[in-house]
């Protein structure tokens, strides 16, 4: 499944390393069955928000957090963590992590971390 940007010219940080993830954990063909179709997921950390567009055989990474079904956000480290370590349940029950809209897509979206951590 391919990684791409929307709008080349304003690639924030958290679009480099969001899209980097998705690149090592999507190189897994069942993960990328998985998260195929899912949807708009945002992702917000330190000021900065994206939305990555799952579509049937692609991602778009994109400025911004609209219309999103599902999103997370937090600050740098605990997001990190939670995508370079899959601590997930303490970072949320602290209030370091918080997320909403639908959690079946965030699980989904936990699979492609997990394959990236391998």
């Amino acid at each position: 499944m391919d990684v791409r940007f929307a709008n080349p010219d304003q690639v924030s940080l958290l679009s480099h390393i969001f899209a980097s993830i998705l690149r090592r954990g999507l190189a897994d063909a069942g993960v990328a069955r998985k998260v195929a179709g899912l949807g708009r997921i945002g992702v917000e950390m330190a000021g900065m928000s994206i939305t990555a567009d799952f579509g049937d055989s692609s991602v778009t990474l994109s400025p911004g957090r609209e219309s999103c079904r599902a999103w997370v956000g937090g600050g740098m480290a605990d997001l990190l963590e939670v995508c370079l370590r899959g601590a997930v349940v303490r970072p949320w029950l602290e209030g370091r992590v918080a997320w909403g809209g639908n959690p079946f897509a965030l699980l989904k979206l936990l699979a492609v971390l997990a394959a990236a951590r391998k």
